[in-house]
């Protein structure tokens, strides 16, 4: 792929602010860029995208996700141009506690934000629907419940090869998906891909357990989920994670199969990538996994993940251009090796024991069997 292209498609979609129960602008730059490519979305009962993109007769699918939604505020209650807000997703509480941060205020269907201040936050924890605590909101403009804000850093900003974003969780994974689709179209080999964009992932991982529940995808397919994941577990720049599992769940070693195989492939090409167990945090992988489908993962190495910054500070998340490219590469090889079934290299050399590895191991046996029974 060209890094130019690929750059400025992760700025058209990571650039829309989004968050939970609040991904419509994201949605939308995602359907732009799937019309780009000459794909017409579907979006299913609760507003989630995927499409599909075939070539020839592939003896496995690979399906893509990735989610549309990034933690923020969301308004539960209001006094003209102030209120209180619920944080929908999850931060350690010194990042907002005692202090307070800029924000930018959103409501759906108007196109212009306003800036705000979010202070006094209180640690407050409540479950199924995800949220670590509240604070109170200032608008420069009156304010309604449901509207909803977003932190005030760069949405995009590029540094040679760090590219800073507000919402590299999981806008860069969306904008990796796209980016692989673009690589696919011109594919001669066969595979067989589906891309699927999901919401509400934060706050409980509600978009892909609805899929899951649904079977709105092959029951027969394997999932990779597609994140960008806390950079502690896996240092930026040294390639794409081939994710083992998360804070939660083990993932499949079957469908992990294919990243591995694209792995081989790549470093023959001098790409890096990694594999790594990373545990900070659950991804959609999970909800896949437990509710009995075939998945695995891969994850773009996040520095900032969920706007924490090293020094206490909010910050904007940061991932690095080469393992994004890394990234894209590996999940076009991996369709690929899903088309074809692909074994990694090692595996035929080793999945049956030779006859004469079988007859020496019988024969000292037998042979120690005789001394021992004789003795």
């Amino acid at each position: 792929m060209d890094p130019r292209e690929v750059v400025a498609t992760l700025q058209r979609v990571a650039s829309p602010p989004t968050a939970p129960y609040h991904e419509w602008r994201a949605l939308d730059a995602i359907a732009v860029e799937l019309k780009r490519l000459g794909l017409v979305p579907a979006r299913d009962a609760y507003g989630q995208l995927s499409v599909q993109l075939t070539h020839g007769i592939a003896e496995r699918t690979l399906v893509l996700v990735a989610h549309t939604d990034h933690p923020g505020f969301e308004v539960t209650e209001v006094a003209g141009a102030r209120g209180l807000a619920r944080f929908r997703g999850g931060i350690e509480p010194k990042y907002f506690s005692g202090r307070s941060f800029p924000l930018i205020a959103h409501r759906d269907g108007v196109t212009d934000g306003a800036r705000a201040t979010g202070s006094g936050y209180v640690h407050d924890p409540v479950l199924p629907d995800w949220s670590a605590g509240y604070c109170e909101i200032a608008s420069e403009r009156p304010l309604a419940v449901g509207d909803w804000a977003v932190l005030d850093v760069p949405a995009f900003e590029r540094r040679g090869n760090e590219l800073h974003l507000r919402s590299a969780d999981d806008l860069a994974g969306c904008a990796a998906i796209l980016s692989t689709l673009q690589a696919l179209r011109d594919e001669t080999r066969p595979f067989s891909v589906h891309a699927v964009f999901t919401r509400a992932e934060e706050p409980g991982l509600f978009g892909a357990r609805l899929i899951a529940e649904d079977a709105s995808i092959p029951k027969d397919a394997y999932v990779v989920s597609v994140e960008a994941s806390n950079s502690r577990y896996a240092p930026a720049g040294a390639g794409v994670v081939v994710r083992a599992g998360d804070y939660h769940n083990t993932f499949s070693n079957e469908a992990e199969r294919y990243l591995r195989v694209a792995q081989e492939r790549l470093a023959e090409q001098g790409i890096a990538t990694q594999r790594r167990l990373l545990p900070g945090g659950t991804c959609e992988a999970s909800a896949f996994v437990r509710l009995g489908w075939v998945a695995t993962g891969i994850a773009l190495p996040n520095t900032g993940y969920h706007n924490a910054g090293a020094d206490g500070d909010l910050v904007a998340e940061m991932i690095r251009l080469e393992d994004l490219l890394s990234a894209i590469a590996l999940l076009a090889e991996a369709a690929v090796a899903a088309g074809a079934d692909e074994q990694e290299e090692w595996w035929p050399d080793v999945r049956v024991v030779p006859e004469e590895i079988r007859e020496r191991l019988a024969r000292s046996a037998s042979i120690h069997n005789e001394e021992v029974s004789t003795s």
